[in-house]
């Protein structure tokens, strides 16, 4: 028996050169790393958020004692109400609150921070050309590129100097703030609430079948979840050589409908499970069908009707 040409072949030496020079540790990371690796990251990273957000809900805070559909609703009107502010004033009380809130529910602002960095960076990107003079007329403060005369590009007119202004700096800064005021209040609803209590408390607020169809897939979806993380473990497992780009996105589309296929035999089962033991499309009993205020939820009520109302009268004055 011949030995194969792929175990002859000498190792290659990844010891680094003196001379190579040092580079960024965030290109290095997403540079090497392969697209199996990251999708099974991703995985354990929905899972740990996951599991997070379930322990950051059991602790003994403001928000977790609410009751749940009387805390979404408000925190949703809080929002509603911060959509109507115009100044940076009103915007900077409800990010005050926010954060107030959040050390109120015993959550690490470290933590929550992180989790709105990526709402951070997708808003500075869009609000980018919003601080140039050629979307928001204004004073220069910086002077990018000079012209010998102003240039009309259809509709458009670009001015004889491209410059950064203060009223657009102003309007980018207002649109940052709102956006992650906004995102944050909606982060309290979801990491002072157990993920199952949070979507039967959204699904109980719609009626119809959608109630039943929530609470079920939450169940449910790990499981889908765990399956993608055994289909990727249990290639790399069989794997000697490194997968090509083609090679592994056609392996990933043959996953994907392999998935796909085993939500829907798995959905007709349950159905079958369902009907087999006298389901007939009876609503859910997902939360207490009554609807006790306690004090801590009277409290609660009359701050959050008291505070919207002062910044709607304040929006409106």
């Amino acid at each position: 028996m011949e030995i194969p040409r792929w175990l002859k072949t000498e190792p290659v030496s990844h010891q680094p050169s003196v001379q190579r020079p040092h580079k960024p540790l965030f290109r290095g990371l997403f540079r090497n790393e392969r697209f199996l690796d990251k999708t099974l990251c991703r995985v354990i990273t929905f899972v740990e958020d996951t599991m997070f957000n379930e322990t950051s809900s059991a602790q003994n805070g403001l928000l977790q004692m609410i009751e749940p559909r009387l805390k979404v609703i408000s925190l949703l009107v809080f929002v509603v109400v911060l959509s109507l502010q115009k100044s940076v004033e009103g915007i900077a009380v409800f990010s005050l609150l926010a954060v107030l809130l959040a050390l109120a529910s015993r959550i690490s602002l470290a933590t929550f921070a992180k989790r709105l960095l990526p709402a951070a960076a997708l808003t500075i990107i869009i609000s980018l050309p919003v601080i140039l003079n050629l979307i928001v007329e204004g004073d220069p403060l910086l002077v990018l590129l000079r012209f010998e005369r102003a240039v009309n590009i259809g509709p458009l007119l670009i001015p004889q100097e491209i410059a950064v202004t203060r009223q657009g700096i102003g309007s980018a800064a207002t649109l940052l703030l709102r956006v992650l005021t906004s995102v944050s209040i909606v982060f309290l609803i979801a990491m002072t609430t157990p993920p199952n209590t949070f979507l039967k408390t959204l699904s109980s607020l719609v009626p119809g079948a959608l109630e039943p169809l929530v609470s079920i897939s939450y169940r449910y979806i790990f499981f889908l979840v765990r399956k993608v993380e055994h289909f990727i473990m249990g290639l790399r497992s069989r794997q000697i050589a490194a997968v090509t780009s083609s090679t592994g996105r056609r392996w990933v589309a043959s996953r994907i409908g392999l998935l796909f296929s085993m939500s829907i035999e798995f959905s007709n089962e349950l159905s079958m499970a369902m009907e087999s033991r006298g389901y007939r499309g009876e609503k859910f009993k997902t939360l207490n069908s009554k609807f006790e205020i306690k004090k801590n939820d009277m409290a609660w009520l009359i701050f959050a009707v008291i505070f919207c109302g002062v910044m709607i009268w304040k929006s409106l004055a």
